[in-house]
């Protein structure tokens, strides 16, 4: 398929608070039976969203999810896993689940094991690198093909930054589990950072620069800088540009033009590489598209965070098309 970019222009709305070989063996109950489930939400003219806890395990640490779903139908409900940034949680993809979920699909939003202080999954956040998230990832994908509201054989992925690597890594390992990916500002540069910031001492010195008064909350930015030396060691030297690129089905990635984290060539790179793939620039928006995924950072660099309106319809429009 021939690539395509499409260049827009980010509009000011208000923001929405939107983030594995897998079997079809059964880690994880369908919803609401494998936890608490919340009240439905009235759309309206839309569907009718239902949610639910729902817990994976891998290697012994559980890990806490959201599924967002039509519990109004009775037929299997494609489905999109969404991960989120580094130093972040489901609740920073939350906002996306929901809109997805009112699109028709199920939707899952889930925490990474350590992946952040604020995290209700098991693990340390110390013992978080890139490749836990992906085998995190990994059992989440199997847990969520096993419910029973799921069509297993159209299961999407969507990640940001961090989680856009984890997702991207792990559909290029298991390029026949997934019906398409989509990607937001994926981090594909995290091993020059970690060489950059590396520069700034030994690695006890470069995990309590992190730590600085405000520097530790900056996102993927201040995550990146307060790494572990295991999140470090297993990264720094690891070529991902020779692990990304064979995933055959379609792939959608939407990057900021401003982005001052992950520069946009990562993703006009990236683009080349995909088979069938389409980079969506958006105009002046920084790393991350509403105030739920800036972080910090945004703010303090004077980042606008409404891009939702121009992000969501091309999410939209991608699932919809790939029916």
């Amino acid at each position: 398929m021939k690539k395509t970019v499409i260049v827009l222009m980010g509009s000011i709305a208000v923001a929405m608070c939107f983030a594995a070989c897998s079997s079809d063996d059964n880690n994880g109950s369908m919803p609401p039976e494998n936890e608490e489930t919340t009240d439905s939400v009235q759309t309206g003219t839309e569907l009718v969203v239902d949610s639910a806890e729902v817990w994976s395990e891998r290697d012994g640490n559980r890990i806490f999810g959201m599924m967002y779903y039509n519990s109004a139908s009775s037929k299997k409900q494609p489905a999109v896993i969404l991960s989120h940034s580094s130093s972040l949680t489901h609740e920073a993809m939350s906002g996306y689940a929901l809109a997805i979920a009112k699109m028709g699909y199920a939707a899952y939003c889930f925490d990474f094991c350590g992946g952040s202080d604020k995290s209700k999954s098991d693990g340390k956040t110390d013992e978080m690198t890139v490749f836990t998230e992906v085998e995190d990832l990994r059992s989440v994908a199997k847990t969520v093909k096993s419910q029973a509201n799921v069509e297993p054989s159209q299961v999407y992925l969507l990640g940001s930054s961090q989680g856009g690597l984890v997702s991207a890594l792990l559909a290029d390992e298991c390029p026949d589990d997934f019906a398409g990916m989509i990607l937001f500002y994926p981090a594909f540069n995290i091993p020059e950072m970690v060489k950059m910031f590396s520069g700034f001492g030994d690695w006890g010195d470069f995990g309590d620069f992190g730590n600085w008064g405000d520097f530790g909350n900056w996102g993927d930015f201040g995550g990146m800088m307060s790494m572990s030396e295991a999140y470090i060691n297993s990264i720094k030297d690891f070529d991902v540009w020779s692990h990304i690129g064979k995933f055959s089905k379609p792939v959608c990635i939407i990057h900021g033009t401003a982005d001052m984290i992950v520069p946009i060539s990562n993703s006009e790179k990236a683009v080349g590489l995909y088979p069938s793939a389409t980079l969506n620039k958006i105009e002046g928006a920084n790393h991350g598209f509403n105030a739920a995924n800036l972080g910090s950072m945004g703010s303090m660099m004077g980042a606008s965070a409404d891009y939702d309106s121009v992000v969501l319809p091309i999410v939209g429009s991608f699932l919809k098309s790939d029916k």
